[in-house]
């Protein structure tokens, strides 16, 4: 049976008839991606029946296809949503958040529903007339990942390898997790706007939903994930990625840089070696990366890329 994995809750302006949901990485073509019934889009325009005024939104990320929402709420339309961050930013900039929808390169689908307006005898609203209530309701159907069209080096001419890469459906951000509490308001800093502060609060949220088992995290620079020999890089948080430091020769416990660990070169005059291993990316801050080891679906698309373009 479904289940809700996450929700949010926001206020957006409408205008013209609509809001926006908007990717938080990468733009993906659509048209090449399809879907047995369901209309595949790269973008989100939420239509509403007010043209002006404000948006009442709640949204949910189930597990699998949910069922139909209980009366009052209608179904107004249904579609495929193809992503290339697995992150959406909603809210604008009356309510900036962001809400993790799981993995990047994915394909969600997602139903809109809205609460008709009621009338009463005399014409009037019984409810404020400028005020839309939206529920959109995603869930997961099938990795759309593929190496050959979404890894492609820039200028490349020659054709790909064969990647072997099998879409997978064990990913971490499709796992049930506890309720997170918010960041506690302390580390707020004084000199911060309320937006940099909320935002700052939704990426630590989802630093933590993309690491469900609480694994050991460590700090990288931008820099250790962008090597000519890695032909596939950062480009949003909860990407995959190589990435490759100097460490002290002999480490017995690297506690991290675990996953399809190699040693790519060695530097006796500092004893140390130059090693490299597959991370996932939390949350980043300019230059500085919060990281953890990659799981093995994860690292199953940064091998396959390897195998493609390396």
């Amino acid at each position: 049976m479904a289940e809700v994995l996450r929700r949010i809750n926001f206020e957006d302006a409408v205008e013209y008839g609509q809001f926006y949901v908007g990717d938080f990485g990468r733009h993906l073509d659509d048209s090449a991606v399809s879907h047995p019934h369901l209309r595949v889009s790269n973008h989100l325009g939420i239509e509403c029946d007010i043209t002006h005024g404000q948006a009442d939104v709640r949204v949910e990320v189930w597990d699998a296809e949910p069922p139909s929402a209980d009366a009052p709420w209608v179904l107004t339309w249904e579609i495929a949503y193809l992503t290339g961050s697995g992150i959406v930013s909603v809210g604008g900039e009356s309510w900036p958040d962001l809400l993790l929808l799981g993995p990047s390169y994915f394909l969600y689908g997602l139903r809109a529903y809205r609460v008709p307006s009621v009338w009463g005898r005399s014409h009037e609203f019984y409810e404020d007339p400028q005020t839309e209530h939206v529920l959109l309701r995603f869930w997961p159907i099938r990795d759309v990942f593929d190496p050959a069209l979404h890894a492609r080096p820039e200028g490349t001419t020659t054709a790909p390898r064969p990647s072997a890469y099998v879409p997978a459906t064990d990913w971490p951000t499709l796992r049930h997790q506890p309720d997170l509490p918010e960041p506690d308001t302390a580390d707020d800093p004084d000199n911060e706007d309320w937006e940099a502060v909320t935002l700052r609060r939704a990426r630590a949220r989802i630093a933590k939903q993309l690491n469900p088992d609480a694994a050991p995290t460590f700090t990288i620079l931008r820099r250790h994930t962008e090597d000519p020999r890695s032909p596939w890089g950062v480009d949003n948080v909860g990407a995959t990625c190589r990435a490759r430091l100097w460490r002290p020769a002999g480490e017995d416990d690297p506690g991290v840089l675990g996953v399809d660990r190699r040693i790519e070169s060695e530097d006796g005059s500092r004893d140390e070696v130059l090693v490299s291993a597959i991370v996932t990316v939390l949350d980043e801050d300019g230059e500085l990366l919060t990281v953890r080891d990659a799981t093995e679906t994860e690292a199953a698309r940064v091998l396959a890329v390897e195998r493609a373009w390396g």
